[in-house]
């Protein structure tokens, strides 16, 4: 197995209530377990911690379910400390040995992946991406829109080290999605 790429990034989704996976998560775990199949890389890089009020990471529950599809263990490189898209790049590129020039393979969900794959190449990346494609149902659509939200976060630098979003954004993010940006 060659691989057309340095490695895999497979990017966390939200645990349910008990610690355990989410279809979301399940899919984006199934799309990255078939790359590594078809040799796309020879490591994945589980990335995701935990989020409040769990006890167990994203990326120990992706290496779960990347063992159960076949991939050997020794293949999965936990990333466990990122809370956000640019942490899971920020910190994948640490457990690469750094980013620039690296040619990773971006897996996430296909609402996702547009931005996901321009924070890796802001990181230093040489990026393309895999998705993982979800129903296209209400719940797609609001966090397709929640999205667009995100990548203005990314294109304007807020996202960057030491940098943070004006103070205004959350008002009108708090007023078109009902919720603060993650």
């Amino acid at each position: 197995m060659s691989g057309r790429y340095d490695a895999i990034v497979l990017l966390g989704y939200a645990l349910d209530g008990q610690d355990r996976p989410t279809q979301e998560l399940c899919l984006r775990a199934q799309a990255a377990a078939r790359a590594y199949a078809q040799g796309m890389a020879k490591v994945i890089v589980a990335s995701g911690g935990a989020a409040p009020g769990h006890d167990i990471t994203e990326a120990a529950v992706m290496a779960r379910l990347l063992g159960e599809a076949g991939v050997p263990e020794g293949a999965v490189v936990l990333e466990d400390q990122s809370q956000n898209t640019m942490e899971n790049m920020r910190f994948a590129a640490q457990k690469l040995g750094g980013a620039k020039g690296r040619r990773v393979l971006v897996v996430t969900s296909d609402y996702h992946l547009r931005r996901a794959v321009m924070t890796a190449r802001r990181v230093g990346f040489r990026a393309k991406g895999c998705a993982a494609a979800l129903a296209h149902d209400a719940l797609w659509q609001k966090k397709r829109n929640q999205e667009l939200a995100y990548t203005v976060d990314l294109l304007m630098g807020w996202q960057d080290e030491g940098k943070s979003r004006p103070q205004w954004t959350y008002a009108l993010f708090d007023a078109v999605f009902g919720k603060k940006p993650a």
